[in-house]
């Protein structure tokens, strides 16, 4: 039995769920190693990043789909994700993003997982576990040029990468890496940082100090700044279908791999004047006729977007009238009776996603929710059944 096959779920078991195309993830993946090798330097390719269980898309069944692929490296945050991996049996390469705590040495050894180390104290506990272990670990090193949150300081970079290759001869420097916290809103920074990370690298190289994957570039890095020192690159949300910049869709054609989708559970009339859900924050200014969806902001489904979302049924847009509670969020079906023909129990409503050639996409959810797109991915991927396909 495939991981897919454990994780599936049907639409028959439950009332809202979440459908995830691998299809659609595969051929994504293709485009994005095209767009890479378009950039010569990215010789290393792609390491996809699928922490957060895959921006809710169910890290184990993407991993399986990037494997079949031929992909040989993941991107996690911890060591728990990394541990789930090889516990699934998967034998890539997995760069752990959040490796900090020194306890954390022991399982980052057994399980043979790539940690980020900019601690002295976490470098210590890997090289005396490895010592131990009788192996040698590969790291690779962030350097924190601008995000301000993870790393080592610029300034401080090349004294600790030459205290770690004289001090602790069982840690491999594998890699080296920054992050672009403004790459979709401000160039001029993202490229001062790439010119400070290069004078970064060089200074290494001066003390004979190389890497096998020099990265920064997250999807807007692979797909709009170019470098001839980068040849590694980190997509996360372009691998899940959507564009972190317009530009981009220009560049390469990608498909949404998750949909959200629900079912009607009540059709209703409200009254000219009656207000709907909690605060009556919506009040029918006619007779009206709404249905109840079974899903709210326990599954993900943030409050905020209270009397600003729509949802598609039959292909029209419905809006979403009052305010979205803990597990049912009620929506105005009123055009859809003036035929005579009104919503039926059971019938399928998209939250996000197509039907009848309407589309609502996450960009548009983010949008409406006052967020981002990655927000949406993951508070509905995480919180609702997967159905893949």
């Amino acid at each position: 039995m495939t991981v897919k096959d454990q994780q599936t779920a049907t639409a028959s078991e439950h009332w809202t769920w979440v459908e995830i195309d691998l299809n659609a993830m595969a051929a994504n993946f293709g485009e994005l190693k095209k767009l890479a090798a378009k950039n010569m330097a990215y010789n290393a390719g792609l390491i996809p990043v699928i922490k957060a269980d895959a921006y809710g898309h169910g890290m184990l069944a993407t991993a399986q789909c990037l494997d079949v692929q031929g992909c040989p490296l993941f991107a996690v945050s911890n060591v728990s994700e990394g541990i789930a991996l090889r516990r699934a049996g998967f034998k890539q390469k997995v760069l752990l993003f959040e490796s900090t705590l020194p306890q954390d040495a022991v399982a980052i050894v057994e399980n043979q997982l790539t940690p980020t180390v900019c601690t002295p104290d976490l470098a210590q506990a890997i090289d005396a576990q490895a010592v131990a272990a009788g192996v040698q670990v590969p790291v690779h090193i962030k350097v924190d040029t601008g995000m301000g949150r993870l790393g080592v300081d610029e300034e401080d970079a090349l004294a600790f990468v030459q205290k770690l290759r004289d001090d602790h001869p069982r840690l491999v420097l594998e890699g080296l890496y920054t992050h672009f916290p403004l790459a979709e809103t401000d160039r001029e920074f993202t490229f001062g940082q790439m010119r400070r990370f290069r004078d970064i690298v060089y200074a290494m190289e001066n003390q004979f100090i190389t890497f096998t994957y020099v990265h920064a570039g997250n999807s807007m890095g692979l797909g709009d700044y170019k470098s001839e020192l980068f040849n590694l690159a980190r997509p996360g949300l372009m691998l899940y279908g959507l564009y972190p910049s317009e530009e981009l869709k220009k560049k390469v054609a990608l498909h949404p791999v998750m949909a959200v989708k629900t079912r009607i559970i009540s059709v209703k009339t409200i009254a000219k004047g009656h207000g709907v859900s909690y605060g009556h924050t919506f009040k029918a200014k006619d007779d009206m006729t709404v249905a109840v969806l079974p899903i709210g902001y326990s599954n993900g489904y943030l409050r905020s977007l209270s009397n600003s979302a729509f949802v598609l049924i039959r292909g029209l847009r419905c809006p979403v009238v009052g305010r979205v509670t803990m597990d049912q969020v009620i929506v105005d079906v009123t055009p859809l009776g003036m035929s005579g023909d009104l919503p039926r129990l059971g019938e399928e409503a998209v939250l996000l996603g197509s039907q009848k050639g309407a589309t609502i996409s996450a960009d548009e959810v983010a949008h409406w929710a006052g967020t981002i797109s990655y927000e949406i991915l993951c508070s509905l991927g995480n919180n609702l059944p997967r159905i893949y396909f």
